[in-house]
């Protein structure tokens, strides 16, 4: 397995082993009102699925090989991991108000992410 790969899965495992302590933190310690809990809830959604993304990036890694577009992509989901949800856990809990205004450069993050994967695949087709 190419470092690349490992890297990748092994930060895409501990953000899922993350989520799910925030998660957990969200649903039974945090006394939250409905919007805030709501909030939480899409932050904690959006790391999850994010964070699987991270896995199967190292999956696909170790079936094209190392290629700088999956690197950068790696790197965009984290940036927009800190980006969206940890400004909304962090605005949700009163810790950093306002920070939640970030969270647009978080999504555009994941969404240049996951073009940049498109572009490694189809590269990697030629």
């Amino acid at each position: 397995m190419s470092r690349t790969a490992r890297i990748l899965i092994i930060i895409g495992s501990l953000s899922l082993l993350t989520a799910t302590q925030l998660s957990a933190l969200g649903f039974h310690a945090l006394q939250l009102e409905p919007a805030a809990k709501e909030s939480w809830g899409w932050a904690n959604q959006l790391q999850f699925y994010q964070s699987l993304g991270l896995v199967l990036l190292g999956i696909v890694a170790t079936r094209i090989g190392d290629s700088w577009l999956l690197v950068a992509a790696g790197a965009l989901i984290v940036a927009g991991l800190l980006l969206f949800s940890g400004s909304i856990y962090l605005q949700t809990t009163g810790i950093v108000p306002g920070a939640g205004a970030i969270a647009p450069l978080g999504g555009g993050s994941f969404m240049l992410a996951w073009l940049l994967v498109a572009a490694a695949v189809f590269r990697a087709a030629r």
